[in-house]
């Protein structure tokens, strides 16, 4: 397990990463608290399935290194192996990790060698889904980090909290194996996960430029001047309040503003 640690610290983790929790909400979805920093203990508890671990991918400065495409339809698999393909081929990246969700999908996961600005990150992956993927609808994918709002990410491998399947890191060779069942029914073996991590790289800063370029990634837009954006760390006096954070946050995305605006309209209908 020890190794399996040192590998997603040196892949994924930032200075002082922080986690959340999850549980269940009101519509089966994971819920999530902000609980501090990330220590070594509680990863190795998420990665022996006895609580459900997520990761906050941007820093309280707005900077990720860890960013991921995640295939909503395991049916994909074709789409998620040529990206994997291309960004190596074309882009003469890295190879990034591929993982299987334990629920519906797959994730695609880059490493950067130094973190970069969020919305210079999201641009990026962006500007890979208009290459690579222009015809897949947008709820086929997720991009994490998100511009301009803090995104999480769950810990992988790990217990799926409502499939009771694990995700876990997988040789995209055999990626058209989970295509019907995107999951391992029991938790991998973590040398075996160690392994995989271990034979990759992250992306130098230098070629992380080079790529940004070659896609034409838009430029962040200027943050010099102070922007209102949503805080997941923030504390909120009740669940209307976060919910009208989300529907007022123009960072956020629409179908995550359309649901907080679903969400708090019968405290705003009339009362007979």
């Amino acid at each position: 397990m020890t190794e399996m640690i040192t590998e997603l610290q040196r892949l994924y983790f930032l200075p002082g990463q922080q986690w959340l929790s999850q549980k269940p909400g009101p519509d089966g979805e994971p819920a999530y608290t902000a609980e501090g920093p990330l220590t070594p203990a509680i990863v190795a508890t998420g990665l022996a399935g006895e609580k459900a671990i997520a990761l906050n991918l941007v820093s309280a400065e707005g900077m990720a290194r860890a960013m991921v495409i995640n295939f909503n339809k395991a049916s994909d698999w074709e789409l998620a192996a040529n990206l994997y393909l291309a960004v190596q081929n074309d882009l003469d990246l890295p190879a990034p990790a591929v993982s299987v969700s334990g629920n519906k999908g797959y994730g695609i996961w880059f490493s950067l060698s130094e973190a970069a600005p969020v919305a210079k990150a999201h641009a990026f992956l962006d500007a890979l889904r208009l290459k690579y993927l222009p015809d897949l609808p947008p709820d086929h994918l997720d991009l994490c980090p998100e511009s301009g709002i803090q995104s999480v990410m769950n810990l992988a491998p790990s217990l799926h909290m409502r499939t009771g399947k694990w995700s876990a890191y997988i040789d995209p060779s055999l990626g058209g194996m989970f295509m019907d069942e995107p999951w391992l029914e029991i938790a991998p073996n973590l040398d075996k996960q160690a392994d995989i991590l271990a034979s990759l790289e992250s992306i130098k800063n230098e070629d992380f430029q080079k790529a940004v370029i070659a896609l034409g990634a838009p430029a962040p837009a200027n943050t010099d001047s102070p922007r209102a954006r949503l805080n997941i760390n923030n504390e909120y006096a009740n669940p209307e309040s976060f919910l009208l954070a989300v529907m007022n946050d123009p960072s956020a995305r629409p179908r995550h503003r359309i649901s907080a605006a679903k969400a708090l309209l019968p405290y705003y209908l009339p009362r007979h």
